[in-house]
């Protein structure tokens, strides 16, 4: 069978493939290999399939990347769990950083382009809802939810793991290197730097030092809207 993309004529294999196929393939290899390992040719014999299959399915590497995209984030499967706004703001954002865990290609072209999936609103609803219901007006939900999601994908492209003591041991010679009249508040921190520089102990510090704002703000609009 044949179909037209782009003026040429593309012969597609019927051998089981389907959109969905090829894009969790792609976000295999992305996850596997990166961004710059990823080409139409390369998927198409990783599927035993000829290129020109794919392109019977997506007109170009920038769509196959999107549908890749939500592969990824349709594996988000979470609820809001019952509790205090920071314990539910906290269970959202580490369902979040699992997620990257598992598909960190998705930090990584986030950092090149929008996500506007569709299936990538489910992680901006809930985390949206909670706001509002906290008493943020609408347009202060989306900028503090804007915070929260520079964090998460910030701190997965930067530093998602724990420095090595070997790594920190680097960090540190570094530091000790530079002239203390120049750098003594770097020098005087060189171990907490080197420790801090990745990780979940990290995360997790940074994301309370975010939560304790926000809960402020939030109880700041609590106490407001009980005077009125």
């Amino acid at each position: 069978m044949q179909r037209t993309t782009g003026g040429l004529a593309v012969s597609k294999v019927n051998r089981g493939l389907g959109r969905d196929e090829i894009a969790r393939a792609a976000l295999a290899m992305l996850d596997e290999e990166g961004i710059d390992a990823l080409s139409m040719r390369r998927l198409a014999d990783r599927l035993g399939v000829g290129t020109m299959t794919l392109y019977g399915y997506f007109r170009s590497k920038d769509e196959l990347l999107e549908a890749a995209v939500g592969a990824a984030v349709e594996d988000f499967e979470f609820g809001l769990p019952p509790g205090s706004f920071r314990e539910r703001a906290r269970a959202h954002v580490h369902a979040l950083r699992d997620l990257l865990a598992r598909h960190p290609a998705l930090a990584r072209l986030r950092a090149d382009r929008p996500i506007v999936h569709p299936a990538a609103f489910r992680m901006s609803e809930q985390a949206m809802r909670l706001l509002l219901e906290a008493g943020f007006p609408p347009d202060e939900a989306a900028r503090t939810f804007r915070v929260l999601f520079v964090y998460i994908f910030g701190a997965m492209l930067t530093g998602p793991d724990a420095p090595s003591p070997a790594e920190q041991r680097a960090i540190k010679a570094a530091m000790m290197l530079l002239p203390d009249d120049e750098f003594p508040a770097v020098t005087a921190t060189a171990d907490g730097i080197a420790a801090s520089a990745g990780g979940a102990e990290q995360f997790d510090f940074g994301l309370e030092l975010i939560l304790d704002a926000i809960e402020a703000r939030a109880q700041r609009y609590s106490a407001a809207s009980s005077h009125q």
